[in-house]
């Protein structure tokens, strides 16, 4: 991959403050406009209430809705070719234009006409939300040349909004750069949630008016699974970059591109019994995390499949909790049990910060056994463990610092864009906006029926976080990373062992 954004990169970052102001302030709490009133209605109306609004609502866009009208041609090619032949250098000006309408934009969403009020846009159950003949499906409205991104850009998790946005601005950008998606622009609109599920609702309604052909999501819980209905309700294609909780029951129009916990936990298991030839396991789980648990389980079946031995199961349980031992809520009490009986590594489940504690009483205690877990544990409060933490093995989804091609120059570009290294959901989020990219190329229309289709069918997508097909969930199918905690370069890091690119 070159460096398609380099001829517009300084006029886009003069366009940015040190401080890394967010793209797009929304303040969702002053929105008193029309089609807005859902947010201040009862939880018994707020159902009807979409309904009823949905069409009155629509907004074909600050383009007046001329780029919505795909000509035939344009909207039964097949051509996939994405980019374009040549870099436009006014990438950056462009993009100071676009967010300054989309934000004027939303002090008065009705202003432009619907294009055709016969026109529907729901999935209503009749029609098996998404399995619709073409005859239905022409019915629909097309979508605009806009992507949007829904993310938390202040606020506790607003770390997660901000690498969302800068993986689908930097791919937006790319693209655009070349000359766009079958040789048009697209336009994107970063939308903050304020991490709340008001502002991820009010989100979605936004940006279902401004007619984006799809929504790549932040992997925080107010994007994931407060606005499902309305995503739903108005076939809004959200991808979501990073999430680790199963998506597959919330409906055909959510998808995400993660790696799967349970096919990374098989892998390493399997490198770790059947290559490194680790046979005896403890299995410790953070019962105040219920992701731990749901790891846990993924473990112990592993362990079984690869004709391993679970010698302990340990676990940990919040102090504030009422009737339980002492012993339920102690790290040492919990270690203590493998005294007399050693296994050849410990499990553990929870997060990075719970992981580095748990290290820290091991290598205290005298037990050098390394520890085996997720990529939960390759967070600065575990790497910091340094030499304590050598051997440590888990799996992950993505490798900074991978020596394929593609994945170097990424790397590279954004480090130069943004002065820091990609984290795992900035590559993701990265990887996601090139998907909707390949779909909409892909797509027999504009409509929203014909964009799903087209990333549902994605086969084979190589991204940065590895090859990816999607499989009937809306699940991605890709292999995971496994990495091994090493002094390289005088440092400890974690080390790909086996690489998926």
């Amino acid at each position: 991959m070159t460096n398609p954004f380099k001829l517009s990169k300084t006029i886009l970052l003069n366009k940015r403050s040190k401080t890394r102001t967010p793209l797009i302030e929304e303040s969702y709490p002053k929105m008193g406009r029309k089609g807005q009133s859902i947010l201040r209605l009862s939880s018994l109306y707020a159902i009807s209430a979409i309904l009823i609004l949905s069409l009155a609502t629509f907004s074909s866009g600050c383009s007046g809705g001329q780029e919505a009208k795909t000509d035939q041609k344009g909207e039964n090619s097949q051509d996939t070719n994405l980019l374009g032949a040549t870099p436009d250098p006014k990438v950056g000006e462009k993009r100071a234009q676009r967010e300054a309408d989309f934000k004027k934009e939303m002090h008065d969403p009705g202003k432009s006409p619907i294009l055709d009020p016969s026109a529907s846009e729901k999935a209503p159950a009749e029609f098996g939300f998404g399995v619709k003949t073409e005859a239905q499906i022409a019915q629909e409205l097309p979508r605009e040349n806009k992507i949007g991104v829904l993310a938390p850009l202040v606020g506790d998790v607003k770390v997660f909004g901000q690498d969302t946005s800068d993986g689908a601005e930097m791919a937006s950008d790319e693209i655009n750069s070349h000359g766009g998606i079958r040789g048009k622009q697209y336009d994107l609109l970063v939308y903050d949630t304020k991490s709340s599920i008001a502002g991820a609702r009010a989100g979605v309604e936004n940006l279902a008016r401004q007619g984006v052909a799809g929504i790549v999501g932040a992997p925080t819980g107010e994007v994931s699974f407060s606005a499902s209905k309305l995503i739903n309700d108005d076939q809004l294609i959200l991808l979501s970059a990073g999430s680790r909780r199963r998506l597959g029951d919330t409906g055909p129009y959510y998808f995400r591109n993660t790696l799967n916990d349970k096919h990374g936990i098989k892998r390493l298991m399997e490198y770790v019994i059947n290559e490194r030839k680790l046979k005896k396991f403890a299995l410790f789980t953070s019962l105040i995390n219920d992701y731990s648990i749901k790891l846990s389980a993924a473990f112990k079946a592993e362990i079984e499949n690869n004709k391993g031995e679970l010698t302990h199961e340990l676990y940990i349980i919040s102090s504030a909790m009422s009737n339980v031992d002492q012993d339920e809520t102690s790290i040492p009490a919990q270690l203590k049990k493998l005294k007399g009986n050693l296994p050849d590594a410990i499990i553990y489940t929870g997060d990075g910060m719970e992981g580095a504690q748990v290290l820290k009483e091991m290598r205290k205690m005298g037990l050098k056994i390394p520890m085996v877990g997720g990529e939960d544990l390759m967070v600065p409060e575990f790497t910091s463990m340094g030499a304590a933490a050598n051997g440590t093995l888990v799996y992950g989804g993505f490798n900074e610092d991978s020596e394929n091609p593609r994945v170097k120059t990424f790397v590279t570009d954004f480090k130069k864009r943004f002065n820091h290294s990609p984290s795992r959901v900035a590559a993701l989020s990265y990887d996601a906006y090139y998907m909707l990219a390949q779909a909409i190329g892909n797509a027999k229309s504009m409509r929203p029926s014909h964009l799903r289709n087209a990333l549902a069918e994605i086969k084979d997508f190589k991204g940065v976080t590895g090859n990816i097909t999607m499989d009937k969930e809306r699940e991605a199918i890709k292999e995971p990373f496994i990495f091994e905690m090493k002094n390289k370069d005088n440092q400890y890091r974690f080390v790909a062992m086996k690489e998926p690119l």
